[in-house]
């Protein structure tokens, strides 16, 4: 198997055999009865041997994951893990917190603790399964007011719809795209951005999704730029040409829909007697991670006072290059895909994404320097949206310098 040592393979099934096991003897404390504990055991262990083997299938198979454009087995397996791992781990750890409590002796609190368990594990799995089957597809709309100092009056109220992380080969049809480009045409935007990740590694993804990507409408032009994933990094390739290729094909296939593809460049865009710049810079990621984007060559040409919006598509890149070396009032990212999992409490929504990005979705304001963080519309890894929808951002601009009576 290439890329995991053998010592991390034995590792990770050692953990999950002792979840599994933990789990196993919270559950079985909670049966009465010779023949009800037999059959428990026998169900339990039935399930348990079918995941193991899965996961052991695609452990030494690497290449149904890694080299093929049909993600059904990745994405099986990945649900399959989630839904059996991530419950049977809550219930390994109510097992071992009801432990001292059996040891002395009070079964009333330690079947308290380990019924509890039970529920919110079924409940993760009722979750886990309404995110893969329809969370996934459930679109919001996100509607954003800006008011900005360095917008020309006579851009008052541009539209700007920003859509990001399409991951179009996590999708079988695109009657879902249908539905996301029904919606922008709807909002009738000035200006559609797309802001990375059209595909997971292949070109052959967009197959099928032409016509959807080719309807979206905006009067003063559409714009992308690429995501880490459009590259073909996550991918084994026989050739670097392959590689190559694979990548121009997506770049061309960008360009078919009616997108201006903008790799390190600016484009000026000119509207009701004056202009702005859409500034479009490839990926920049964290180290190890390529840094492809190059934002003094994107910026060339652009007056020093001229309203820019840049599109990047890792929004790390806003404090770790934009802050520090531009003005440019409006940066628009995505990648973090808000997570594809959040908590709603008290109207404010967590996300584990924020403990491994600062800037994870949303608005982010520093001085005058605005960024948003649109939480993507596809999937990747986990194959479902918990809480954390596909979004469509609309964002107003309002210019600060309308005097008003």
């Amino acid at each position: 198997m290439r890329g995991i040592p053998g010592s991390g393979v034995i590792v990770f099934f050692l953990v999950i055999i002792l979840i599994e096991v933990l789990a196993y003897l919270g559950i079985l404390q909670l049966i009465s009865g010779k023949r009800q504990r037999k059959l428990g055991s026998i169900i339990y262990g039935f399930t348990t041997m079918s995941f193991l083997v899965i996961w052991m299938i695609a452990f030494f198979n690497p290449e149904k994951i890694r080299q093929t454009t049909d993600y059904t087995f990745f994405y099986f397996v990945i649900a399959l893990s989630v839904m059996n791992l991530f419950p049977k781990a809550l219930m390994a750890l109510a097992t071992i917190i009801s432990f001292p409590f059996r040891m002395l002796r009070d079964q009333f609190l330690s079947k308290l603790i380990l019924l509890s368990g039970v529920l919110i594990s079924l409940g993760i799995i009722l979750s886990v399964a309404y995110g893969i089957t329809f969370g996934k597809e459930t679109l919001q709309t996100n509607k954003v007011d800006l008011y900005l100092d360095s917008l020309p009056p006579q851009l008052n109220q541009l539209k700007i719809v920003q859509i990001s992380d399409f991951h179009l080969g996590s999708f079988k049809s695109d009657q879902f795209l249908q539905t996301t480009t029904a919606e922008i045409n709807r909002l009738k935007p000035d200006l559609i951005v797309f802001t990375g990740d059209m595909v997971n590694n292949y070109y052959q993804e967009m197959i099928g999704f032409e016509n959807a990507l080719k309807e979206m409408k905006a009067p003063y032009g559409k714009f992308a730029i690429f995501g880490n994933h459009d590259y073909g990094d996550y991918s084994n390739w026989d050739e670097p040409e392959d590689k190559a290729i694979n990548h121009a094909k997506v770049s061309q296939k960008i360009r078919d829909a009616g997108f201006k593809l903008l790799q390190n460049r600016n484009e000026k865009v000119e509207m009701n007697d004056t202009s702005l710049y859409i500034v479009g810079v490839e990926n920049w990621g964290h180290k190890p991670f390529p840094q492809y984007a190059e934002l003094d060559s994107a910026m060339q040409n652009v007056p020093a006072p001229a309203f820019k919006i840049l599109l990047t598509h890792d929004p790390a890149h806003w404090e770790a290059e934009v802050l520090p070396k531009t003005n440019i009032a409006l940066t628009l990212s995505g990648h973090t895909h808000g997570g594809q999992f959040g908590l709603k409490i008290a109207g404010i929504t967590f996300s584990p994404m924020y403990l491994a990005q600062k800037f994870w979705a949303g608005l982010y304001l520093n001085n005058n320097q605005y960024l948003y963080v649109n939480q993507g519309w596809g999937c990747v890894g986990f194959p479902g949206r918990i809480d954390m929808n596909p979004e469509i951002t609309l964002l107003t601009l309002h210019s600060n310098r309308i005097e008003t009576n």
